[in-house]
């Protein structure tokens, strides 16, 4: 999972005309953690929801779902589910991905829903920076016409901010926006 991370931050990279490593290179060495989610089948699945609305703090996660779907992501205002697919990892951008490419490519806002019928269950892997790590948009991409739209960032206290605040309804990345 740590080489598919790095491949897929590589061609983001490329894509916005970088070297191939720039992107790892700005996350620094990749901390990766493994969790394992399990949703019980809820009666009245209406009523909660299996997670809340959030985006991931790291670089990038990459989820493998069983056959029982669940998972959304918000797109243009609406929640969008994503039916699982045999054999597939689904690939979430992060918010420090967001930051390093200057708002670029955007995090993945996403949540789980519940079931009335069946469990599921979810493999996720966070590659994530070291919690000393600095994180901000990488130099390359700004500019005159370009300017910075986060502000600089130690990982570690992004992820302390949300334990100590939650997410207020928001993603946690928009406290870091700055005025453009």
């Amino acid at each position: 999972m740590k080489v598919l991370a790095q491949r897929l931050l590589g061609l983001i990279s490329e894509s916005l005309g970088l070297s191939t490593g720039r992107i790892e290179e700005a996350v620094g060495e990749f901390y990766q953690n493994i969790t394992v989610s399990y949703y019980p089948p809820c009666p009245q699945p209406e009523l909660t929801l299996g997670l809340q609305s959030h985006s991931d703090f790291g670089a990038i996660t990459l989820l493998i779902q069983d056959d029982v779907g669940g998972l959304q992501v918000l797109k243009d205002g609406e929640w969008v589910t994503v039916h699982p697919l045999l054999d597939a990892i689904v690939v979430l951008l992060s918010d420090q991905a967001e930051i390093i490419t200057n708002g670029k490519y955007k995090s993945a806002q996403h949540r789980a829903i519940t079931n009335s019928s069946r469990a599921r269950l979810s493999v996720a892997t966070f590659n994530d920076p070291a919690k000393a790590v600095k994180i901000s948009p990488v130099s390359e991409l700004i500019g005159n016409s370009s300017p910075p739209r986060y502000r600089e960032v130690i990982y570690g206290e992004y992820v302390s901010s949300w334990y100590s605040k939650g997410p207020e309804g928001k993603r946690n990345i928009d406290a870091l926006l700055l005025d453009c």
